[in-house]
């Protein structure tokens, strides 16, 4: 595994991260999780640890909405 970030896609112009990247995972709302997993399936599709750390907290944070939606 490389500690090099990835090379820029050819034709995309360089972009600046989102400004959910520097917020704890704890932090981020359900919508940016959600705008986490798209960003990271189109510029880092094998980052696997990333991918599943995003998907568990949406799954999670979901499914608790979701509860106190049905349960309140």
């Amino acid at each position: 595994m490389s500690a090099r970030p990835p090379a820029p896609r050819p034709g995309r112009p360089n972009v600046p991260p989102p400004p959910w990247t520097g917020k704890p995972l704890r932090r981020l709302t359900a919508g940016e999780l959600a705008e986490a997993l798209e960003y990271l399936e189109r510029h880092r599709p094998d980052d696997d640890v990333l991918g599943r750390a995003l998907a568990g907290e949406f799954a999670r944070r979901t499914a608790a909405e979701h509860h106190a939606f049905h349960f309140d």
